[in-house]
């Protein structure tokens, strides 16, 4: 009996010691899982700061880009058509490409401009809606019509989101004497032949800055939170 006894309890005292052995085995997993779990948690915060980060440095490349863009079209604009007296009327260039802006006959400033030399068809992009940037005359003398009437041109940036959209009007929109905020799209375009008006009165939050009365105000931060406000926008800019 007293060796069965003794058997009995260092059997106990085995299943004891692989009872704690197993449980502090399930401890040691557990912390493992949690280790790697706070590991992951800590990747994928730094993924996602670096995404952000991404995004806003492309953004603001992108951009950059616009606004020198919109630099050289104006001066090459000036440089073609102001000896005329008049600029062209607006011809959609949504149907351009790379190949067609070199080649194409129809009367389209983008591709105009291009095979004068004037401009690359780089620089004629609106490289974040993807389009050819939408270009044509504007009136600059209240009541006029016609295509005598085209005295001023003005060109359109479609597609942007707001935060592209005040950018691009707090670097360069008091720099020209029409400006004007609309939501044409990627592929659309609100310019007409008729031309733009830049005599119409502004009134703040469509047309910012005009040749009407009082329209050559300068944009500041609060003019600026009260436009772009939708979804998608586009800025239309014009000068003589």
């Amino acid at each position: 009996m007293i060796v069965v006894y003794n058997k009995t309890q260092a059997l106990k005292e085995q299943a004891r010691k692989k009872l704690a052995q197993y449980q502090e085995l399930r401890k040691q997993r557990g912390m493992s899982l949690l280790e790697v779990i706070i590991v992951l948690g800590i990747i994928g915060t730094i993924a996602a700061g670096v995404v952000v980060l991404a995004q806003r440095a492309f953004d603001s490349r992108a951009v950059t880009e616009l606004v020198t863009n919109t630099n050289t079209v104006r001066v090459a604009m000036k440089d073609a058509y102001q000896r005329d007296g008049r600029y062209p009327a607006y011809v959609s260039p949504l149907t351009l490409t790379g190949d067609t802006i070199k080649t194409t006959t129809d009367a389209i400033s983008a591709a105009q401009l291009t095979q004068l030399g004037k401009i690359t068809p780089d620089e004629v992009r609106n490289n974040i809606s993807g389009d050819f940037i939408g270009i044509g005359g504007a009136i600059t003398v209240a009541g006029a019509t016609g295509p005598n009437a085209l005295k001023g041109f003005a060109m359109e940036l479609n597609g942007l989101s707001q935060e592209q959209c005040r950018s691009i009007l707090g670097q360069v929109g008091n720099n020209w004497e029409y400006v004007a905020v609309g939501t044409s799209g990627s592929g659309n375009y609100s310019l007409t032949a008729g031309g733009v008006d830049m005599t119409a009165a502004s009134d703040g939050t469509a047309i910012l800055r005009s040749l009407g009365a009082d329209g050559q105000e300068s944009l500041n931060s609060a003019k600026l939170l009260a436009t772009c406000t939708a979804t998608v926008n586009s800025i239309t800019l014009a000068s003589r």
